[in-house]
C-alpha cells in the first residue's frame, strides 16, 4: 500500500508469503496467520553461505532478504513486529520437531488486507512505553 516502505520486514515478508517462488512461508488455510516451515525458511531464505543470492540462478529471492543467517534471528524479528507464535499448533511433523510447520499470527498481518500492514511497527523501546501508556505507535 502507498506509505508502506518496501524494505521495512513486514513489507518483505508480504512479498514472501504472496510469492509463488517461495515454498518455506506460506499463509494458513484462514489467510490471518503464516505457515514457516524452519528447514526450508533455511536453505531457501538464510543460507550463511550465499549471502549475496550467487549461484541461485533465479530460483527464488536473494538469501539476504531479511539480513539474517539463523532462524532465531528471523523469529527474533517477527516477534519485534508484533508476531506472536500459535500456542499449541502442530504443524505437520511431530511436536519438537525443528523440522515442522510454525504458526505465526499478527493481527495486522491478513492475506486480504494488504492496507493494515501500514499499522505494524517495529516494538522498540519507546513504542513499548507508548503502547503501555494506553498511547497508539
Amino acid at each position: 500500500p502507498a506509505g508502506l516502505s518496501a524494505s521495512t520486514f513486514p513489507a518483505k515478508l508480504w512479498r514472501l508469503v504472496n510469492s509463488p517462488r517461495v515454498r518455506s512461508v506460506r499463509w494458513d488455510s484462514r489467510g490471518q496467520g503464516l505457515l514457516i516451515d524452519r528447514s526450508l525458511l533455511e536453505r531457501e531464505l538464510l543460507s550463511p553461505g550465499d549471502a549475496h543470492g550467487a549461484g541461485t540462478e533465479g530460483a527464488g529471492p536473494a538469501p539476504d532478504s531479511f539480513q539474517a543467517t539463523h532462524f532465531g534471528s528471523f523469529v527474533r524479528q517477527l516477534n519485534l513486529y508484533g508476531f506472536r507464535k500459535v500456542p499449541g499448533w502442530v504443524g505437520s511433523t511431530a511436536p519438537g520437531d525443528a523440522g515442522g510447520w510454525l504458526h505465526f499470527r499478527n493481527p495486522n498481518f491478513r492475506r486480504d488486507r494488504p492496507d493494515l500492514l501500514l499499522r505494524i511497527k517495529r516494538l522498540t523501546r519507546a513504542n513499548r512505553q507508548r503502547l503501555a501508556a494506553g498511547l497508539e505507535v
